[in-house]
């Protein structure tokens, strides 16, 4: 009976999905997410670095955008490298409310490496450097199409949900997780090694994949990714689990 009354107060109402942005009013990375959301069924709330308060939301997604300070994980710092450390703190308290309050997570790229280091992990400030034979073509267009082979590990959520053990993912990124943060397990890998997503292991729903599954919409594996995260939104939402 209550959970037939859950039900009737939940219907109509679509599940909360904060995503997280760069401090200051414009971020173009924010609209594809939104997209995502919106199409997976929920409702996007941008959570913007800088905003007197943060809205409410049932779900959370990390997104991507410029570096995270190298300091955070006891790394020099980049010469003339405009660092936006009010996004870095504003992140990690997001994180620390949604684990407090068991809300899903995905965490996309620069989310996928905050995730890390949240929990004392650390980041190549330079894949080229870090992993041989690794080259990125020049130009954020040419980078966009550039794809790279990952294997997933099938028994993990992102392996369950996307249900191939291999794929092609893009690669707009110029760092990578290196130490991996307490807690966290690798569920996906390039075949040099490059870690291409994680997961907390004592969350039903904490996920870092270092690619942009918003821009690969046409791909139903990734609209599932977005489907999981509003229905897992949805189950916390509706006090169902």
């Amino acid at each position: 009976m209550l959970g037939s009354k859950r039900t009737r107060l939940c219907a109509g109402y679509r599940a909360v999905i904060g995503i997280t942005s760069r401090t200051g009013f414009l971020d173009p990375g924010y609209l594809p997410l939104a997209l995502a959301v919106r199409i997976a069924g929920g409702r996007p709330q941008r959570l913007r670095a800088g905003a007197a308060e943060a809205p409410a939301f049932h779900g959370l997604i990390l997104g991507g955008g410029t570096d995270i300070f190298p300091g955070l994980f006891r790394h020099r710092a980049r010469k003339n490298y405009r660092y936006d450390h009010h996004r870095d703190a504003m992140e990690i308290a997001l994180l620390r409310h949604a684990e407090d309050e068991h809300l899903p997570v995905l965490a996309i790229c620069r989310g996928a490496q905050l995730l890390n280091v949240a929990h004392g992990g650390s980041l190549h400030i330079s894949i080229e450097k870090a992993f041989a034979g690794v080259r990125y073509p020049r130009g954020r267009f040419r980078r966009a199409l550039l794809r790279r082979l990952v294997r997933i590990r099938p028994e993990s959520r992102l392996g369950r949900i996307v249900a191939k053990p291999r794929g092609f993912v893009n690669s707009l990124h110029r760092q990578a997780i290196d130490k991996v943060g307490a807690g966290l397990r690798v569920t996906a890998r390039e075949l040099n090694g490059v870690i291409q997503a994680v997961e907390h292991q004592d969350y039903d729903f904490r996920i870092g994949v270092q690619f942009h599954p918003e821009l690969m919409l046409y791909r139903k594996a990734f609209r599932r990714l977005f489907a999981s995260l509003v229905q897992a939104a949805d189950k916390r939402r509706c006090g169902l689990v």
